[in-house]
């Protein structure tokens, strides 16, 4: 509600309805003055946007400090208190890549360092049984082959494909860093791919009599994705404020450079895996035995389905360089 005067005619502006008291029982819309000065605008931007803090905070608090507690709220119709699961992942997963693409300074180049032997005799994207110099040669050596020596669909995308990039970049290391960074921006639709998997199997490891619908694992699934876009925000925050003081030594080689970079990925995977251990534990609710074996279960399968989607998506990447 506005802090705005009421009018004193008692039919509504949006749908000319009979009001009874200060919004309208059709459309309702509130009964006040449609002209308001600036500062009522103001105060009400500043109502708005401190109403908005209260519930992203809340919402903040209870998916980091809670795990699970979010999900069992919305599946027990508590859900007026804090953002919708929807609106929490858009939200977290564009903070986040922002950020992370933000702060991601170096070069890609920097980062793919193949043998330098190799930059320019080869750069094949793919190693084949044969290599050939340019799609010209390759047409003629398949044109000349009985049909059933001829090369596949698939294997003669590729091979084409991998002669176009050749050409296009003759450097092997600059292909590399190309589609690795192409790789590296198609990230956020990797995860968006992967929700309705992961939820599919959680559906499939707590199907307990109806219990629990397909859409309240959704449900889990988004709250759980956005607590990990949080703390990995935080890691990567904390990793630069230990930068600045010198506590880490990136970017200056050496094997101090590396053991800090195993500390804080140890340390990311630690807290990750503890928080979905303790969110699982808490939303289904099933005894510390069950949940470390479903939870086993389910780190296994996703590593299998997480490996064949960064392969899908490599793959993909390379083939729209």
């Amino acid at each position: 509600m506005s802090h705005l005067n009421e009018r004193q005619e008692k039919t509504c502006l949006n749908c000319n309805a009979v009001i009874h008291g200060r919004f309208c029982h059709i459309c309702g819309q509130e009964n006040i003055e449609p002209r308001e000065p600036f500062k009522h605008l103001f105060a009400h931007f500043v109502f708005d946007l401190f109403h908005f803090d209260g519930k992203f905070f809340s919402t903040m608090k209870a998916l980091l400090l809670k795990p699970g507690f979010l999900s069992q709220e919305h599946l027990k119709g508590r859900r007026a208190d804090y953002l919708h699961p929807i609106r929490l992942y858009i939200f977290t997963s564009a903070f986040f890549f922002l950020f992370l693409f933000s702060v991601n300074t170096n070069k890609v180049e920097d980062k793919v360092a193949p043998n330098p032997k190799d930059s320019v005799t080869n750069n094949d994207l793919v190693n084949f049984e044969r290599s050939y110099s340019s799609i010209r040669e390759y047409d003629s050596v398949q044109a000349k082959l009985p049909n059933d020596k001829k090369d596949g669909f698939i294997i003669d995308k590729l091979t084409r494909k991998n002669l176009i990039l050749k050409e296009k970049y003759p450097d092997s290391k600059e292909l590399w860093s190309k589609g690795i960074d192409v790789f590296i921006h198609q990230f956020p639709k990797l995860l968006f791919v992967s929700l309705p998997i992961f939820a599919f199997i959680l559906f499939l490891l707590y199907a307990r009599k109806g219990r629990y619908f397909y859409a309240d694992h959704i449900v889990y699934t988004l709250h759980l994705y956005a607590a990990f876009f949080i703390i990995i925000f935080l890691v990567m925050c904390m990793n630069i404020a230990f930068t600045a003081v010198g506590l880490y030594d990136y970017g200056k080689g050496g094997e101090k450079n590396y053991l800090d970079g195993f500390i804080s990925s140890g340390f990311s995977a630690c807290v990750l895996l503890f928080y979905w251990y303790k969110s699982l534990r808490k939303f289904y609710q099933q005894s510390r035995r069950k949940t470390i074996l479903k939870f086993s279960l389910l780190l296994m399968i996703n590593i299998i389905i997480f490996s064949l989607l960064f392969l899908i998506f490599i793959l993909f990447s390379f083939m729209i360089i």
